[in-house]
């Protein structure tokens, strides 16, 4: 049995509570020893082995919020890319690691993931926007190490999504009216549009998965 300390980034700006539960759920299931945190102190961040990216809200509010606290963006990317620690972005915490998004105004993005944050323009014009409820998820590699979640049913709520640039960044796809992006991964960065914290199994599946996830 494993020790393993998992850290929400708290830049209120997303489902905390809902995401801790649902973490603590996984590690117990997922026969861990650990513990979930919620925080913003850097500190606490550089000594976390999983790190998750919650979001809910407006891309140029979240980003801002983000940037706000003192040293907080810049211990998350020291964990990422100097220390290769997994990270995981929920939602708009995917959303925020695109270049750009496009919400409202454009608005310079983490940059960690090559592509745009655009809106949801579904060709059936009866399909009501926000995208809002259970839908599947379809993997685009059968040998991924996440593929087993094959057309799984996932919770969603949003009214934008994330187009990748790159095609082997898009682990898996969703159809509402239009494909797009529902996890999307680059190195030790995994992100999901859908909400894993309120998905019920699957989503604590997924994130067992998350936790044990070697990349």
């Amino acid at each position: 049995m494993s020790n393993i300390s998992v850290a929400i980034i708290n830049y209120e700006c997303g489902n905390i509570h809902s995401a801790s539960k649902a973490l603590e759920f996984a590690i117990s299931e997922s026969n861990l020893k650990g513990k979930v945190v919620v925080t913003n102190n850097p500190d606490t961040i550089k000594k976390s082995d999983r790190l998750v990216l919650p979001g809910v809200g407006a891309f140029s509010k979240c980003y801002q919020k983000l940037n706000a606290i003192k040293g907080l963006k810049e211990s998350i990317q020291e964990k990422v890319f100097e220390k290769g620690t997994p990270i995981l972005g929920i939602c708009v915490g995917l959303q925020l690691m695109a270049d750009q998004g496009h919400e409202n105004e454009t608005i310079e993005g983490l940059g960690w993931i090559p592509g745009e944050v655009i809106s949801l323009n579904p060709r059936d014009k009866n399909l009501k926007i926000p995208h809002m409820g259970w839908n599947e998820i379809k993997f685009k590699k059968n040998d991924n190490y996440f593929s087993e979640l094959e057309r799984k049913n996932f919770y969603f709520v949003h009214s934008y999504y994330f187009e990748a640039k790159e095609d082997n960044n898009i682990l898996a796809e969703t159809d509402y009216g239009v494909s797009f992006p529902s996890v999307l991964c680059k190195d030790n960065i995994l992100g999901t549009q859908f909400h894993p914290e309120k998905s019920q199994k699957e989503g604590v599946d997924f994130l067992k998965k998350f936790l044990m996830w070697k990349p």
